[in-house]
């Protein structure tokens, strides 16, 4: 096989590669293709609010006014969906306990939040019957999935009073 025909197959292989992808991988590192109703595999969130503590009466309401980042690797899909992403609370008692409440959740904004997008939620939550001091946290939760906080992310920990 002369040179010329040896260089025109190579580069015809060099070229079928480049435009099929071939090794291709984007900068960071790979993203994972995810759709409405897949489960998540990457659960990382960013919460942040401008209230830091508060005081509830027993069994009281109280909206809580919450920005939330997806800072992982795939979209969050909201919506009505089973498998929806949405943000949710737990309380801790002065012992350390989980509380079984769960409480109400606060939908996205919009279909869906894109990685390192942002959107703002009010989260109405419902205080424990018992008065005390209570520790509120504040995490993203696929339904049906799991807890973003359980996945080893930050939630958004807020001290409340209730009394």
């Amino acid at each position: 096989m002369n040179a010329v025909k040896c260089r025109a197959i190579c580069f015809g292989f060099a070229a079928v590669a480049l435009l099929s992808g071939c090794g291709y991988e984007p900068k960071g590192g790979s993203v994972s293709e995810i759709h409405a109703g897949d489960n998540l595999t990457s659960f990382s969130q960013e919460i942040t609010s401008s209230i830091h503590e508060f005081q509830v009466k027993p069994g009281g309401s109280y909206t809580v006014p919450i920005s939330v980042k997806n800072t992982g690797t795939q979209p969050w899909f909201g919506g009505k969906q089973a498998t929806s992403v949405d943000a949710g609370y737990r309380w801790i008692d002065g012992k350390g306990n989980v509380l079984p409440i769960e409480g109400n959740r606060a939908e996205l904004d919009r279909p869906s939040v894109q990685p390192g997008e942002s959107d703002q939620l009010k989260l109405q939550v419902t205080a424990p019957p018992d008065p005390g001091s209570y520790t509120l946290w504040i995490s993203m939760v696929q339904e049906g999935v799991a807890w973003f906080y359980a996945q080893g992310t930050k939630p958004l920990v807020l001290q409340v009073a209730v009394k």
